[in-house]
């Protein structure tokens, strides 16, 4: 793969100077992107049923609007479902207080349920040549278009041999805590695929009153 020019991003300026290659650009300037519009129903189809899992639904549900009640019960996976209806499902879920460890437990059910077969069958072409987490990491934003429509994107930075730093743009819902941590969740099982231990960690400050946000990602 020819290295692209090394890039300096706005968070970083006067903070981290590590040196960047991207291995995932943007398909357009960030400013161009818009913003997602719409969700797979499966990412919240699976984030229900790990919230069952915990015996949470009642306490979910009494923290959930009612108009969107009978939608949510009856969602079910692979359809397009509005982002306000999303935001609605990750708000009730913020209210339920669960710890980063449990966010990042129940990100990685929902992962391994919207990303299994995906990742499992990249696993299998790449099983001649070897496979790593660069791999998966080049398929994220095919990965993105299955999850997400209507705008937004997502970037790969090489920061080291083992570590990465992934940019989304665009995504109204990180504005809220619950989704972010259940978001790493779903990236480190994504990422353990290929390797035997993946840390994921948000930039500080690159979420604060925008639809972006920065992750952190190393693995060993």
């Amino acid at each position: 793969m020819q290295a692209l020019p090394t890039r300096r991003y706005p968070e970083e300026v006067g903070a981290s100077r590590t040196p960047e290659e991207i291995v995932v650009a943007f398909p357009r300037p960030p400013d161009a992107l818009g913003a997602a519009t719409r969700v797979r129903s499966t990412l919240l189809v699976s984030s229900l049923q790990s919230l069952r899992r915990r015996g949470r639904e009642n306490d979910y549900l009494a923290l959930l609007p009612a108009e969107h009640h009978r939608t949510v019960l009856t969602l079910v996976a692979g359809a397009w479902i509005p982002m306000p209806l999303a935001e609605a499902h990750y708000l009730a879920c913020q209210g339920l207080g669960f710890q980063r460890s449990e966010l990042l437990a129940i990100g990685r059910e929902v992962g391994d349920r919207i990303e299994g077969s995906f990742l499992a069958t990249m696993v299998r072409m790449a099983g001649s040549v070897g496979a790593t987490p660069w791999t998966a990491l080049a398929q994220i934003g095919r990965l993105y278009g299955r999850i997400f429509d209507g705008g937004g994107g997502v970037s790969v930075a090489r920061r080291g041999p083992k570590d990465a730093r992934v940019r989304f743009t665009g995504m109204p819902l990180v504005h809220i805590p619950y989704y972010r941590g259940a978001m790493a969740g779903v990236v480190e099982i994504g990422l353990q695929l290929f390797c035997t231990k993946a840390y994921v960690t948000d930039v500080p400050g690159t979420h604060e009153g925008k639809a972006n946000i920065a992750m952190d990602l190393a693995w060993a």
